[in-house]
């Protein structure tokens, strides 16, 4: 809004002020703040189309695994896993489909970009699909985030143990996975009942 704008130009002229410092100097490092604070840019609305912008390098690969595997991942299959299970900490922890829905998109289909990816692409399509509609606004998160994370925690725990995992994700395992629509992120807090 034009209100935004004004309240932004004055904050910029002031610290050129108290810094004394001209305007123009302060561009990169502002140009440079506007990237952290963007984020991606708007992901695919299809895992498989999502998919196709990471291999074309349209999108960075953000492959991560997280840190939650005791002694590391031992094979490609537990990467995918350590990394579909960081997308379920984000869910469940972090409230990632309400606070950066767009971002947890363009990382969960990173999370397909190894091992058996048609494997993984068919397991995580169904959530993909819920993350788009609340991301395109046809959906609220509240209403399917738990839905996202117990389809994801299914995957999860075909690639991976509780027993490999650290304590802070492994009281996730067999909360969810049976009848993942039914999951809750109350299911998968530390503390939560079965």
């Amino acid at each position: 809004s034009s209100r935004s704008l004004r309240l932004f130009g004055d904050l910029v002229a002031n610290t050129c002020r108290a810094l004394r410092m001209p305007a123009l100097l302060l561009l990169p490092l502002l140009a440079g703040l506007s990237l952290l604070v963007v984020g991606d840019a708007p992901a695919a609305a299809s895992l498989d189309e999502m998919l196709e912008r990471i291999s074309s390098g349209e999108f960075d690969n953000n492959f991560h695994t997280g840190d939650m595997l005791q002694g590391g991942p031992k094979s490609e299959a537990e990467q995918v896993g350590g990394c579909l299970l960081d997308k379920v900490g984000a869910i469940a922890l972090e409230r990632g489909v309400s606070s950066f829905v767009n971002d947890l998109q363009v990382d969960l289909a990173a999370c397909c970009t190894r091992g058996d990816a048609t494997e993984c692409a068919s397991e995580v399509r169904r959530a993909y699909a819920l993350l788009s509609d609340v991301n395109y606004g046809t959906a609220r998160p509240e209403v399917v985030e738990g839905k996202v994370a117990g389809l994801l925690m299914r995957a999860v725990e075909r690639r991976l143990t509780a027993g490999r995992v650290k304590p802070s994700h492994a009281h996730m395992f067999g909360r969810c996975s049976k009848v993942p629509e039914e999951c809750t992120l109350a299911k998968l807090q530390p503390t939560g009942e079965l």
